[in-house]
């Protein structure tokens, strides 16, 4: 009778494992975009199904191209830009990981190119300048290429803007907001910009060199 009991609850702890297993990881929600990787003028679709293995898929009508992304690098944000002003597009990956300097794990961005046939490292960045919460791209100073707009944590918990520009290999800032209170990053049309915790909302503009916050 022990034994059956121990079996019994055995097979529910077992049961409820494989629940959790399926809710959290197996339908994990995935989505799905068409952008013409290449600049040939075909339509590619990107399938992510975060932080699983092989979390990106590509392909070109019902045909599968490339599948990769290891679960290790925990992804949980993909977008697709033109970061070299090159007409063909890379994969903007949002991982959360640990490096040799950075063990504890964190959120990062890594850049992947494309092929044709498959995705490879560009830049696989251990840390941004700040800690990272989101990040969006967006063409904003009128140049090739797009620029990365992320949302980081300053060292007093306030919450900023930065700007990036890809420089050859990786990203260097060209500007950085003023702290401000916790706020979520939005995009608006073709306009991005931060919406505080009130409700109201402050868009990014160009000025001079630079960049403003504004209404």
């Amino acid at each position: 009778m022990v034994i059956k009991k121990m079996l019994t609850m055995r097979f529910v702890q077992l049961t409820f494992l494989l629940f959790l297993w399926t809710f959290f990881i197996a339908a994990a929600p995935s989505s799905e975009q068409r952008c013409d990787l290449e600049g040939d003028g075909r339509l590619e679709r990107i399938i992510f199904r975060p932080q699983t293995e092989g979390a990106v898929v590509v392909l070109r009508g019902r045909r599968k191209v490339w599948q990769g992304v290891p679960q290790r690098w925990k992804a949980w944000k993909l977008l697709i830009a033109d970061v070299d002003g090159d007409g063909k597009k890379e994969f903007l990956l949002g991982v959360n990981i640990r490096t040799r300097y950075f063990p504890q794990r964190h959120k990062s961005i890594f850049v992947l190119g494309w092929n044709g046939k498959y995705a490879y490292a560009r830049w696989l960045g251990s840390h941004m300048s700040k800690p990272l919460l989101d990040f969006m791209p967006a063409e904003l100073d009128g140049e090739c290429g797009d620029e990365v707009v992320t949302l980081e944590v300053t060292s007093d918990g306030k919450r900023c803007l930065l700007v990036y520009k890809w420089c050859g290999f990786g990203f260097w800032g060209i500007w950085q907001s003023p702290p401000f209170a916790r706020a979520r990053l939005i995009r608006v049309g073709q306009k991005i910009g931060v919406r505080m915790l009130n409700g109201h909302s402050l868009f990014l503009t160009r000025k001079g060199d630079g960049f403003v916050l504004g209404d």
